[in-house]
């Protein structure tokens, strides 16, 4: 059964008139893809920016902190070397020992007159 050639053009027009409608469709979502990867992308661009930024605020507190450390380091040196030539515990009461010895208001010494005074006693019992 042939088909009357108008209704064969109405079918072939309502299929353009579809495809053309779904062809438009795609394209609008490809169209919403692409603005969609676009924003991803600046996105994405902004993002390392900042990671680049922080990377580098980063890097630069490290090499602070490396250089207090040393600082610290040489201080911690300095001051172990001050530490070898500073007295002992023992050395300290060996010197209060001393001066508790040598101490006039503590220790009882003999002045000039009573030792002249204690040798011619002597002398005279001898």
């Amino acid at each position: 059964m042939p088909e009357k050639p108008e209704i064969v053009i109405s079918q072939l027009v309502n299929r353009i008139n579809e495809n053309s409608r779904r062809i438009k469709l795609i394209e609008q979502k490809i169209d919403k893809i692409e603005e969609s990867v676009s924003r991803l992308d600046k996105s994405v661009f902004d993002q390392i920016n900042n990671i680049k930024i922080d990377l580098e605020r980063i890097n630069s507190k490290i090499v602070m902190i490396n250089e207090k450390l040393s600082e610290i380091d040489s201080q911690i040196a300095d001051i172990n070397k001050n530490l070898a030539k500073a007295a002992t515990k023992i050395e300290v009461k060996q010197l209060e020992s001393f001066i508790d010895l040598i101490n006039p208001i503590t220790s009882k010494f003999v002045t000039k007159e009573e030792m002249e005074n204690f040798l011619e006693r002597k002398l005279k019992k001898a």
